[in-house]
C-alpha cells in the first residue's frame, strides 16, 4: 500500500470514527437538553428549573472532574501499554464515598427547596454520573466507536425511561437516573474496564496511575468549577430565574460540547498511537482551524438559538434573545480550547493543563464577580467571553512555548527539556 493510500485509509477511518462519536453524544445530550430540560421547565417553572441547573452544576463539578480524568489518564497511560482496571476503578470507588457527604451539603446550603428522597436520588445520580464519565473508556481504548454510539444510545434511551418516571412521581433527578445507570449496565455486563481483572504489575505502576488520575481530577476541578461556575455564581448574586435565562441563550453554544467531546475522544484515541512530536506547521494548523471553529460556531450557534429556542422556550424568547450572540460566543470559544487543549495532553506535560485551567479560574473571579455585581447578567456575559477568549489564547501560547522548548532540546541537549 502506498503512503498517499494509507493516509487516506487512515483520514477515512479518523472521519467514520468521529461521525459514530458525535452521533452518540449529539443523541444522549439532545435527549437531555431538548427533552428532558424543557420538561423540567415547563413542568417545575423557571425558578425552580433555575434551582435544577445549579444543583446539576454542583454535581457535576465532582463527578465530571473524577470521571474524566480517570478516563483520559487511562487513555494517555494507554499510549505507554497494556493498563489495568483496578486501580482506576479503585479510585472511583474512593470518589464515590464522597459523593454523599458533598451532595448534602450542597442540598443543605443551597436555597433551592429540594426534598429529602431527592437528595438521595441526587446522591445516586452523582455517583452513577462519576462512573460513566469513565465507561466510555471501553470503547475508546480500543477504537470501538460503533461500541461507543451503542453506549450513549443506550443512555439517551434511558431518558426517555426518565422522563416517564419524573412524570409520574415528581421526583426530578428521576429523569437523568435511568440514563447513567443504563450506559453502566451495557459496559458492565459485555465489556471489561469496571471489572477487577487483577493489580497493575508493580507498586510503582499504581503510584503513576494514582498521579496521573490526581493531576487531571485537579486541572478538572478548575475548569468544571469555572464551566459550571454560570450557574452557580448567577444562582449566588442574583437567582434562579437569572440562571435559567442564561442557560437558555447560551443552549446552543454550550452544544458545541457536542461536538468538542467526542472529538477529544477520537483525537486521544488516535493521538495516543501517533508516534512522531508536534511541530510548528502542525501547531499553525491547530491554531487556524481553532479561530475558524470559534468564528464558524458561534454564528451558527446564534442561527439556531433563534430557531430552537422559540419552540422550545417560548414563553422566555423576548427575554433570552439579547444574550444569544455574546453568550453562545463565550462557550464556544470554551469548547475550541477544549480542542486545543486535548492536543497539548498529548504532547506536553500535565502540568500544561493546570496552568491553563488555573489562569482561567483566577481571570474568571476577577472580571466575571465585579462584572455581575455592577452590570448583572449584561455584565457577566461580557466579562465570560472575555475569560474564554483568554483560556484560547493561554492555550496556543503554550503549544507555541512546549515546541520552542523541544526545539531547545534538541540543540543543547536535555538541560533544554520541555516541560
Amino acid at each position: 500500500m502506498t503512503d498517499r493510500n494509507r493516509i487516506r485509509k487512515r483520514a477515512g477511518k479518523l472521519l467514520s470514527d468521529s461521525a459514530w462519536s458525535v452521533a452518540g453524544l449529539v443523541l444522549m445530550n439532545a435527549a437531555a437538553q431538548f427533552a428532558v430540560y424543557p420538561v423540567w421547565d415547563r413542568r417545575l417553572g423557571s425558578e425552580a428549573y433555575g434551582n435544577i441547573l445549579y444543583l446539576i452544576a454542583m454535581m457535576n463539578i465532582l463527578a465530571v472532574s473524577v470521571g474524566s480524568a480517570a478516563n483520559y489518564a487511562r487513555m494517555t497511560a494507554s499510549a505507554r501499554g497494556e493498563t489495568g482496571n483496578r486501580t482506576y476503578n479503585r479510585i472511583l470507588l474512593c470518589a464515590s464515598a464522597l459523593a454523599a457527604p458533598y451532595m448534602t451539603v450542597v442540598c443543605l446550603l443551597s436555597d433551592t427547596g429540594i426534598r429529602p428522597a431527592e437528595t438521595a436520588l441526587l446522591i445516586l445520580l452523582t455517583v452513577t454520573t462519576m462512573w460513566r464519565f469513565y465507561a466510555d473508556v471501553e470503547y475508546r481504548l480500543s477504537l470501538n466507536y460503533k461500541g461507543y454510539f451503542v453506549y450513549y444510545l443506550a443512555i439517551a434511551c434511558g431518558y426517555g425511561i426518565g422522563i416517564g418516571l419524573f412524570l409520574l412521581t415528581g421526583l426530578w433527578p428521576l429523569a437523568l437516573l435511568p440514563g447513567e445507570a443504563a450506559g453502566l449496565a451495557l459496559v458492565l455486563f459485555r465489556g471489561h474496564v469496571l471489572r477487577d481483572n487483577g493489580a497493575e504489575k508493580v507498586s510503582e505502576e499504581t503510584k503513576t496511575v494514582i498521579h496521573a488520575v490526581a493531576t487531571l481530577v485537579l486541572t478538572n476541578l478548575i475548569s468544571n468549577l469555572i464551566y459550571n461556575g454560570d450557574r452557580v455564581l448567577l444562582k449566588l448574586l442574583m437567582d434562579g430565574t437569572a440562571v435559567a435565562v442564561y442557560y437558555q441563550a447560551s443552549l446552543l453554544g454550550k452544544t458545541m460540547s457536542l461536538v468538542s467531546t467526542p472529538l477529544n475522544s477520537v483525537l486521544i484515541g488516535y493521538l495516543a498511537r501517533w508516534q512522531r512530536g508536534l511541530n510548528r506547521k502542525l501547531m499553525h494548523v491547530v491554531t487556524l482551524c481553532a479561530l475558524a471553529a470559534a468564528a464558524a460556531g458561534t454564528a451558527a450557534c446564534t442561527l439556531a438559538s433563534h430557531i430552537l429556542i422559540r419552540l422550545l422556550y417560548p414563553e422566555s424568547y423576548e427575554t433570552v434573545r439579547a444574550f444569544f450572540w455574546i453568550a453562545n460566543a463565550a462557550q464556544v470559544t470554551y469548547f475550541v480550547s477544549n480542542i486545543v487543549t486535548t492536543v497539548l495532553l498529548r504532547f506536553f506535560d500535565l502540568k500544561y493543563q493546570v496552568y491553563i485551567n488555573t489562569v482561567y479560574a483566577a481571570l474568571f473571579l476577577l472580571l466575571c464577580i465585579p462584572a455581575t455585581l455592577l452590570w448583572k447578567l449584561n455584565g457577566f456575559c461580557l466579562a465570560l467571553l472575555a475569560v474564554c477568549a483568554a483560556r484560547l489564547a493561554a492555550a496556543l501560547w503554550l503549544g507555541y512555548r512546549g515546541i520552542c522548548r523541544q526545539e531547545r532540546s534538541k540543540r543543547n541537549g536535555p538541560e533544554g527539556s520541555a516541560g
